[in-house]
């Protein structure tokens, strides 16, 4: 099989990555470009999926380019996605900027469904709880709601590896792991339950059609070829959610396996070998046939660093150029200088509302603890501790629902590079931490489930083979009894809170 490769791509909530590799798992070229989320109202984030199309035009031609494969000796597509929800016509345009997974404006429409259908029925069928911004039919009767119009014009209501390859083959699809987060889909029976559509009154015919994530459902197009320098005819594969491209990129393929994406948003999954879903977590389809993954979603990981930088982060913007360093390199360095624990500054990472385990949109970022001797470095830290106590408090519900298996936590994504982050969350879990190669899991995974699709692989086992682990960072026993205690602050302090982000939320929408 030499001189043949797959080409996985990523479309993240804050950019496109899109990576080449041969088929023994082997990167030849990598690109990235970014694309700005738009926020047109407090609480609202949208993201145009013209940028998405172009990232991945732009990104996969420098591949191409960089690598001097020839098209014809790319294999076979595959994409995956974060969540968003964007209306399309007939032609596969949008009608508008696309609703993203951390918006918060569906919070009566979630209500509306759990009055329609009953939160136990949904969770019945879906495996998922009702939740505004996280899935798509409450996005969808938003739109019903306030832009009918739009509503009415949609040809098919995608998500944006659908919307992607449709622009790659001018096939509407969906797959079954980004259907689960619609919660109009059984998650059991894996296909659209057609009384929920009904109920809600969401015709059916707006829905994509279902595929497994490896099944090729079409071909590169002339006008797609000539855009992005592929080979007209090129199998693509249907392509999974974000999550389930990192699951397999990490090797994460059996029940038990436990996995972190650190990204924008931080996804502490594990795999389920059965159909057992616990209502804290977004459950979806693996890329698997007979498996699925729980998530964790932790929405202010890596956008609490960025947060941080763009917002108090002068010093390291200034800086970073005059030591060719990056910001969260320099937040990296700063970080190291505190001592475990922050010298007691404990936050709260819900800048942009909170999904597992609390489900709470209304939650917003808290620094507690802050007195005359906390240094910004202390600041610094507590950043890294905060994400890293909600990914604690994903691990043990998850490792509770596991009952015992698995052993260490794989761990990828951007926030992965950073040894002092990863030291942090084997500190206070208590688990080793094991890094992926590459750390960007997702094209990989995009790549093998490509070659599973087309036959180069005959199933993911085989697939999974040419992954290799990368560092490992084993807990410290004396920081983890230190972090512990803090954890427990940590969550007795939402607990305290959540009263009070409601009625700031009320005060938000009446009176600024």
């Amino acid at each position: 099989m030499d001189g043949e490769f797959l080409l996985g791509i990523d479309v993240g909530t804050s950019g496109c990555k899109t990576e080449l590799f041969d088929v023994n798992g082997y990167s030849l070229a990598k690109a990235y470009r970014g694309y700005p989320i738009i926020h047109p109202k407090p609480g609202w984030s949208e993201e145009d999926p013209e940028e998405w199309w172009r990232a991945v035009v732009d990104t996969t031609r420098k591949v191409l380019e960089v690598s001097k494969v020839d098209p014809s000796q790319v294999r076979g597509v595959s994409v995956s996605c974060t969540n968003a929800c964007v209306p399309v016509n007939e032609d596969g345009k949008a009608l508008r900027n696309a609703i993203m997974q951390i918006d918060r404006r569906t919070i009566p429409q979630a209500e509306r469904i759990k009055e329609a259908l009953s939160e136990e029925r949904v969770f019945e069928v879906t495996g998922n709880p009702v939740a505004p911004g996280s899935f798509t039919a409450p996005i969808i009767l938003w739109l019903k709601e306030n832009e009918a119009k739009i509503f009415e014009k949609a040809y098919k209501f995608m998500v944006p590896t659908g919307y992607i390859v449709q622009r790659l083959t001018g096939e509407f699809t969906v797959d079954w792991s980004r259907a689960a987060t619609t919660l109009l889909f059984d998650i059991k029976d894996k296909k659209w339950r057609e009384e929920f559509c009904e109920e809600l009154g969401i015709p059916l015919e707006k829905l994509p059609e279902l595929h497994p994530s490896w099944e090729v459902v079409g071909s590169v197009t002339e006008k797609a070829a000539s855009l992005t320098g592929l080979r007209e005819g090129t199998p693509v594969v249907a392509g999974c959610m974000d999550t389930v491209a990192a699951a397999v990129g990490s090797g994460a393929i059996k029940g038990g396996d436990l996995f972190c994406v650190m990204g924008s948003v931080a996804r502490v999954c594990a795999v389920l070998g059965r159909p057992s879903f616990d209502k804290r977590f977004l459950n979806t389809c693996h890329a698997t046939p007979n498996e699925w993954v729980a998530i964790g979603c932790v929405n202010g990981a890596g956008l609490s660093l960025k947060w941080f930088i763009d917002a108090i982060g002068r010093q390291e913007k200034t800086l970073s150029e005059k030591l060719n360093l990056s910001p969260y390199q320099l937040l990296d360095l700063e970080a190291e200088k505190a001592t475990p624990g922050s010298g007691g500054l404990v936050y709260l990472p819900y800048i942009a509302g909170e999904r597992s385990p609390i489900w709470d949109p209304e939650a917003r970022g808290v620094l507690f603890g802050l007195n005359l001797q906390s240094e910004r470095i202390n600041i610094v830290r507590s950043f890294y501790e905060g994400v890293a106590y909600a990914i604690r408090h994903n691990v043990e519900i998850l490792r509770a629902i596991l009952k015992g298996e698995g052993g260490y936590i794989k761990l990828s994504g951007g926030g992965a590079r950073s040894k002092v982050w990863r030291q942090i969350i084997a500190d206070v879990c208590g688990e080793r931490v094991v890094t992926t190669i590459p750390l960007d899991t997702e094209p990989i995974g995009d790549t093998l489930i490509a070659g599973i699709g087309i036959g180069v692989y005959r199933n993911v086992e085989e697939a999974v083979k040419v992954l290799r682990l990368g560092e490992e960072e084993k807990p410290r026993r004396e920081y983890y009894e230190v972090y512990s205690n803090l954890f427990t602050l940590y969550k007795r302090l939402y607990e305290h809170l959540k009263e009070d982000f409601k009625l700031l939320a009320h005060i938000e929408k009446r009176f600024l």
